[in-house]
């Protein structure tokens, strides 16, 4: 098939989160058209309770129409360089000056590198050819997240967002799935994300297990591959530039038990 500004390849960035869940079950039931794929960038380090979301969901939209693929970049490295002095980071990991004490914070590219990179080259192995605007790239931003707006930044791709669209916020999405009987997911994000805010990294270490466990061993992991000849910086995933065991504190580190829900 030849696709064409008039007749796009139509893609659903699907990060099972809230929105672009929604946007797959309102496809899959009928409230918007299906789009010709619903394809899942995995940076292969969400969380586990998005990867269970995924596992359990994916089959329902394939009975209703929905083509669920999954793609990965060619390399999920957090860091590369190890012990040089000319390392790279993939996050936006917050940086400690040694020499002066100042704080700041890298260059994100794990958003491009594991998510954008992945869906352009999906993309292009369906239209074969390129033309302006032959793919409509259908994104999950609400409405109360209309300053995340962007064009693809590439000719062939025209990003679209349905729910800006049709004028849809967050609580609309949950209100939505609650209503058709459908699971609300977690927030669709990597464990170690530096944006985590401190609610986040709290609820994370309350409940242990393998997300923090990951988040933990890349903030060490990320100092101790900075720590090259020459290297001026260390490198935290938390904006207090503290370990993360230390940067976050529970009422369980102080010996209290956490309250019967």
């Amino acid at each position: 098939m030849r696709y064409t500004e008039e007749n796009p390849l139509k893609i659903l960035s699907l990060g099972w989160g809230v929105q672009s869940w929604t946007l797959a079950a309102m496809a899959a039931l009928g409230d918007i058209p299906i789009p010709d794929y619903a394809v899942h960038a995995d940076t292969t380090h969400e969380m586990a309770g998005t990867y269970a979301h995924a596992e359990k969901w994916t089959p329902w939209l394939e009975e209703h129409g929905v083509k669920v693929r999954t793609v990965q970049a060619k390399q999920n490295y957090v860091m590369d360089g190890h012990g040089k002095s000319a390392y790279r980071i993939q996050i936006p990991a917050h940086t400690y000056n040694l020499l002066t004490g100042e704080k700041g914070q890298a260059k994100r590219q794990c958003t491009q590198n594991w998510k954008i990179d992945p869906l352009r080259r999906f993309a292009r192995s369906i239209i074969n050819k390129t033309s302006p605007e032959c793919v409509e790239m259908w994104m999950g931003i609400s409405l109360d997240e209309w300053q995340r707006m962007r064009d693809s930044g590439t000719q062939y791709i025209k990003n679209v967002y349905p729910l800006v669209d049709r004028r849809h916020s967050r609580s609309y999405c949950v209100a939505w799935l609650e209503q058709h009987g459908l699971d609300i997911p977690p927030k669709s994000a990597c464990t170690f994300c530096p944006y985590h805010n401190k609610d986040y990294w709290k609820r994370m270490k309350q409940a242990g297990g393998a997300d923090w466990d990951e988040a933990v061993a890349v903030d060490h992991g990320i100092r101790e591959s900075g720590k090259g000849k020459g290297a001026k910086y260390q490198l935290f995933v938390h904006p207090s530039a503290l370990p993360l065991e230390e940067a976050v504190r529970i009422p369980e580190d102080y010996g209290a038990k956490q309250m019967e829900m």
